[in-house]
């Protein structure tokens, strides 16, 4: 056994048991035997292959999600590469043969809690020849080590809370209408039924009433010329808003009246809302006899997906689309860009997507960016959405009445499009064209500014000095919205970003204290201003409404950012997600509102949904905003945060006088509360049953919230606990029952969440319930894989010392949710 290094051990271990795996190289990822702090790690290198590994002649790449500070020794290095990529370096010979293991240890600044923070994106490097890499598995995680009483504590919590919400009732349509009446009696609908809609209503739907028939393709509707005649009529009538409508069942039918095409498609999703699950596969089926008057409580109800992370294609896209429309959904705020990625192809600019879409380990020779997030060695081919995809996007979600909103990061968040630029210019300096280059470059060479952005960049933004800076900005600006009209689709809104500018940007940039001499500002600060000014008035002219994050309404006046009063009149669109449960700004989407900023709340303690679930290992997500369970996102009372704030998981608990001292909403300030909004970063979504695990269930709670009106319990001063847990059991009972179920199949099927199941000794058994409904409970007892799974018995389970068993729910797919073991004592 060789030991090297200080901080960092490195250990050579000779293994002579056991056999080599199929994979050449593998990997182990653990919490280190030797760590007190939950910061310490280790990484296992295993040889499998015949020929030796001499270590010194490769770098040992990595992405990981929390930082690690460099550390240097002798005989190796450890080296922060910007932006969490890290490098290992050895400089003395050491050579891995054949079930050879070497092992890593190394420090983070912060735990590493769940599963998907652990790094990745693991590649071996030639020295000799950077051309040279060879990509490595994704690690085998082991969890870190939980105690048994920690262990039982978790699994009986889990089993009380669940108890808490188990009831017989369920919501009969979500998100829950404006207005709904239940009566005794069910109506049935059968195969062959009649059906009748206006001409009128049946032109605007042309597009999703097909897709709607073939829901319906096995019954065989016959449409007929008088309602009247008809099991189901869709009417047109006077006087409802456009996204509004009625719905009436009863013995003599099914009525459903719009004054317009959104409405009469709003009142169609109600409609599907009523039916069970396996309706597609149903002959017939009843829905229960309701009046319904319906709008939505707000006007924005918005999902942000960050596509610029880790990449969403067209066909991902259009199946998020769908189910927006089928819960009502209408704005999809597109992350398009950021510093790991520029998804839209612009022509006239094709490094944007040459260079800015293409993560790669060669991009020390200019060819891309560097990699992130777990891409590795892999280099992905066309990771950007294409001209004529994106106007196919905007179409389809168009004729659902969704808008499509994108987003361009600017002035932080920018390093594709910064890097992009960079190597633009450099291209065309080669070919003798300086004025050209110069044109959209966008970062001052001299600027010896020092910043650690979020994600631990340190070169990720735009310069305000440069006039490429403000010509890029109004050419994507020109180029997007060439592509709403080529699609024939308004475009109204545009999001700058504007969010996480690192502290100490610009402070070098003599172009910048250029520019603040000229101006007479005596602080950059100053230009953080100036740079909105500017940019509003190139949205101005193009007739568009600026968006973008809570900053861009913000100023720092020397004591961090405060509530820019001044901006108010401007008519920005923010987005305000900062309401962290005690760090500070839990009241500043009410103190924006307040001051007259239209403002959406995208509330990132309840509807952040890359956040982990809970506190188990095994759950994916990050946490510095929250651990966000389905109960948690239901939480969000939009304009009452506090009414319900002390029932919520925040860690530690925070004193009553602390929330008092809190903004609240105004009246005015309600009316500039214009909507909701949950949104989905990508750093730990790898792909797509990734991006479906992390978003639903919660996104039902997001539905709910955006539409459902407001109940009478939504205040501090009338909030009624019971009362809302009573409404919580019911909508858990209809997703798990009924829309989860549903998701199987609709738009190509979406692998949702599973619930977890909790557990409890009482009485000498074993008890179990799962999160939510609709999902039986099954165990195997021991170790052996293909252990038969039994259902778990309602009464109990009796279990003898020493026996393990794992228990889950399953669905009719086969699939199995987050495995709770146990073993008796």
């Amino acid at each position: 056994m060789k030991k090297i290094g200080l901080s960092l051990f490195v250990y050579l271990i000779a293994l002579t048991i056991g056999h080599a795996q199929k994979q050449p190289y593998t990997l182990t990822w653990r919490a280190s035997h030797q760590d007190t702090t939950g910061k310490q790690f280790d990484i296992v290198l295993k040889n499998n292959h015949d020929k030796v590994l001499d270590m010194s002649a490769y770098d040992l790449w990595f992405n990981s999600n929390y930082h690690i500070k460099e550390q240097g020794h002798i005989k190796y290095t450890l080296s922060d590469e910007n932006g969490n990529l890290y490098r290992i370096s050895f400089k003395e010979p050491i050579s891995l043969a054949n079930r050879d293991s070497l092992v890593i240890t190394y420090s983070t600044d912060f735990p590493i809690t769940h599963i998907s923070i652990a790094p990745n994106g693991f590649y071996l490097q030639s020295r000799k020849d950077p051309r040279q890499v060879t990509s490595l598995p994704d690690p085998h995680i082991t969890a870190p080590n939980l105690s048994r009483e920690k262990h039982i504590k978790m699994l009986a919590d889990l089993y009380d809370k669940n108890a808490l919400f188990e009831g017989d009732e369920s919501q009969l349509i979500l998100p829950t209408p404006q207005s709904i009446t239940a009566s005794t009696g069910r109506y049935e609908i059968s195969t062959g039924f009649s059906f009748y809609i206006d001409a009128a209503l049946a032109k605007d739907l042309s597009g999703t009433f097909k897709e709607i028939h073939q829901d319906f393709s096995r019954w065989k509707p016959k449409n007929v010329n008088q309602p009247e005649k008809a099991q189901l009529a869709i009417q047109k009538i006077d006087g409802l808003a456009d996204d509004a409508y009625r719905l009436s069942i009863d013995a003599n039918g099914i009525r459903l009246q719009a004054s317009h095409a959104k409405g009469t498609f709003y009142g169609i999703q109600s409609l599907i809302s009523l039916f069970p699950a396996n309706y597609p596969e149903s002959k017939s089926i009843s829905v229960p006899f309701v009046q319904v008057e319906d709008a939505p409580r707000y006007g924005y109800r918005g999902l942000m997906l960050d596509i610029s992370r880790n990449f969403k294609d067209l066909k991902t896209l259009k199946r998020y689309i769908d189910v927006m429309a089928r819960y009502k959904l209408n704005k999809l705020h597109l992350h398009l860009i950021d510093d790991e990625g520029w998804r839209l192809e612009i022509p006239s600019l094709p490094e944007l997507t040459a260079i800015g879409a293409n993560r790669t380990p060669q991009y020390a020779d200019g060819s891309g960016i560097q990699p992130s997030y777990g891409s590795g060695a892999h280099v992905k081919e066309k990771q950007y959405l294409s001209k004529e995809e994106f106007k196919a996007l905007l179409r389809y979600a168009n004729e659902r009445f969704i808008t499509v909103i994108p987003e361009v990061e600017t002035p932080g968040h920018a390093r594709a499009a910064v890097k992009a630029m960079e190597a633009r210019y450099h291209r065309l300096l080669k070919e003798g064209q300086k004025e050209e280059a110069e044109r959209f470059l966008m970062n001052d060479f001299q600027d010896t500014s020092t910043y650690f952005s979020a994600q631990y960049w340190q070169d990720n933004v735009m310069n305000p000095a440069m006039s490429g800076t403000y010509r890029f900005i109004a050419h994507i600006v020109d180029e997007i919205k060439s592509m709403y009209q080529e699609a024939d689709v308004p475009l109204q809104l545009i999001s700058i970003g504007g969010d996480e500018l690192p502290t100490g940007s610009w402070e070098g940039s003599p172009l910048v204290q250029a520019l603040m001499k000229e101006k007479g500002y005596s602080s950059v600060h100053e230009v953080w201003t100036y740079y909105i000014d500017r940019v509003h008035a190139i949205l101005e002219e193009k007739q568009l409404t600026m968006a973008g994050w809570e900053e861009i309404g913000m100023v720092n006046r020397g004591k961090g950012m405060e509530v820019n009063e001044a901006f108010a009149d401007r008519g920005f669109v923010l987005d305000v997600w900062n309401n962290t449960i005690g760090g500070g700004q839990e009241d500043l989407a009410y103190k924006l509102a307040n001051a007259g900023h239209n403002t959406v709340f995208v509330s990132a303690s309840n509807f952040y949904f890359d956040m982990a679930w809970d506190n188990r290992f095994e759950e994916p997500g990050l946490t510095w905003a929250s651990k966000t369970d389905l109960y948690h996102a239901y939480s969000l009372l939009p304009e009452s945060y506090f009414a319900n704030i002390k029932y919520t998981d925040r860690g530690k608990p925070l004193e009553e006088s602390y929330f008092a001292k809190k903004t609240r909403l105004t009246p005015e300030g309600a009316i500039h509360l214009v909507g909701l909004k949950g949104a989905l970063w990508a750093e730990t979504v790898l792909d797509n049953d990734a991006l479906d695990y992390m978003i639903f269930p919660r996104f039902f709670a997001l539905a709910e919230r955006a539409w459902a009106p407001a109940t009478e319990w939504e205040s501090e001063a009338n909030f009624d606990k019971k009362a809302f847990d009573k409404r919580y059991a019911e909508f858990i009972d209809k997703v798990g029952s009924t829309e989860l179920p549903k998701l199987r199949r609709f738009a190509g099927g979406f692998h949702y969440r599973l619930p977890a199941v909790g557990l409890k000794e009482k009485d000498g058994k074993l008890m179990a319930n799962a999160e939510y409904p609709g999902f039986p409970i099954h165990y195997t007892v021991g170790t052996r894989e293909n252990t038969s799974a039994k259902p778990f018995p309602s009464e109990g389970l009796s279990l003898k010392v020493g026996e393990k068993i794992q228990v889950f729910t399953t669905d009719v797919d086969g699939r199995k949710g987050r495995v709770s073991t146990y073993t008796q004592q």
